[in-house]
This record gives structure tokens, C-alpha cells and sequence, in this order.
């Protein structure tokens, strides 16, 4: 089984197609958020998503949108695009070729009814040890723009980066895949008219 996967890909139209291009053969597609921006939502953007299947949940850019009382943009949203946002749940949780995977947008332990979301990173200690509390297995997140692929304890932590707005040292346009038959998480990197860089990879922990 294969799983790609995307995160804040706001409203970039090339970036997500290149994307969605270079994961054929996955057999689901995830976006960790922040599909579009708090202040402008391209109806093209929703519409490659729900063609391609995307499973997605809502990130900070859409919690703004639903329910900060000062967002002009809500009422001004086509209805099949504000229903499609509506339905998007905070977190999602599955089971993939033995493994319990955990998809949020900043952390595990964010607020559903705040527009704020946690930045978890690599480098930030108490976040990496509160991971560790969370049951699943593997833990998807995005927020950060940054990519990482980390360990902490037995888990997971894979942050596919940005697919629409490249932040960090990095500053490369990423996305990522779950190869569960081969035993392998790995973010690539975008490259304009060329097949992507394998920017960095890591075993699963066997189960």
C-alpha cells in the first residue's frame, strides 16, 4: 500500500498537480490542511482536490475562514465550496497495513474550535516528548512548511512540508509518500519540468 501526501498547499494549482502528477499509484491521497489561504479560496484548487480524491481535514487558513466572527470571506464563499470546507473534520485517524496513523494539521493536541494551531518541529523537545503520549504510530502533520521525518520513542512523525509555500532552510516546494511494502517514508521535492529529488527518507518501524 502507498500513501501520499500533501499539506499546505494554499491555492498553488501547479504545485498540487505536480504533486498529484508524481503520486499516481498511491492508493489514498491525504492533505493535512490548508488547502487554500484565510483570505482568498481559488474554487480550481478545491476542485482538483475532490477530483483527485484528496482525504483532507481542515488547517488553521480554514478553522479562520469557519469561525473567526471578523472573516468577510465565509459569506462570500459558493455554497458547494463552504459545505465542502464545513464537512473537513479537525483530525483524522486509520489503520494502514498494521500501523494506527493519526493525521492533524499543527499537533495532536490542538483545540478544534481554535483557529490556532501548535508548530511541532524537530528541534522543540517538549513537543517531540508529548508526542510520544500519542497512541498512534505514525503522526501526519504539516503547519510548519518545514519537512521532517522523526522519530520520537516508537512513533513517527512525518511532515510532508508545503506543497504551495516553501519556508526554512529548505525552501523547496515538497510533498510526501508512505510506501507501507516497502517499509518507507519519504519527502520529495518539487523540480520544475523534472521528476522530483528524494530530499530525505526514513525506514518504518517494523510492525
Amino acid at each position: 500500500m502507498k500513501l501520499g501526501i500533501v499539506s499546505d498547499v494554499h491555492n498553488n494549482v501547479a504545485a498540487l498537480s505536480y504533486a498529484l502528477e508524481h503520486l499516481t499509484g498511491c492508493d489514498l491521497l491525504l492533505n493535512l490542511g490548508d488547502l487554500v489561504y484565510e483570505y482568498k479560496v481559488t474554487p480550481e484548487i478545491v476542485a482538483i482536490a475532490e477530483a483527485a480524491g484528496l482525504i483532507g481535514i481542515v488547517g488553521n487558513h480554514e478553522k479562520a475562514i469557519l469561525l473567526h466572527p471578523a472573516s468577510s470571506l465565509r459569506n462570500s464563499l459558493a455554497p458547494d465550496i463552504l459545505d465542502w470546507m464545513k464537512a473537513l473534520p479537525a483530525q483524522r485517524t486509520m489503520q494502514a497495513s498494521g500501523y494506527e496513523l493519526l493525521i492533524a494539521h499543527g499537533a495532536p493536541w490542538d483545540d478544534p474550535d481554535d483557529p490556532r494551531c501548535h508548530y511541532v518541529l524537530e528541534r522543540n523537545a517538549t513537543a517531540m516528548e508529548r508526542i510520544r503520549a500519542v497512541s498512534a504510530d505514525i503522526i501526519l502533520l504539516g503547519h510548519t512548511h518545514v519537512p521532517m521525518l522523526a522519530e520520537s520513542g516508537d512513533k513517527l512523525v512525518i511532515n510532508p512540508g508545503s506543497c504551495g509555500d516553501a519556508r526554512g532552510a529548505q525552501d523547496r516546494l515538497t510533498f510526501g509518500r508512505i510506501d507501507f511494502d516497502a517499509g518507507v517514508a519519504t519527502v520529495f521535492a518539487m523540480r520544475e519540468g523534472q521528476a522530483p529529488d528524494r530530499l530525505m527518507e526514513k525506514p518504518l518501524v517494523a510492525r
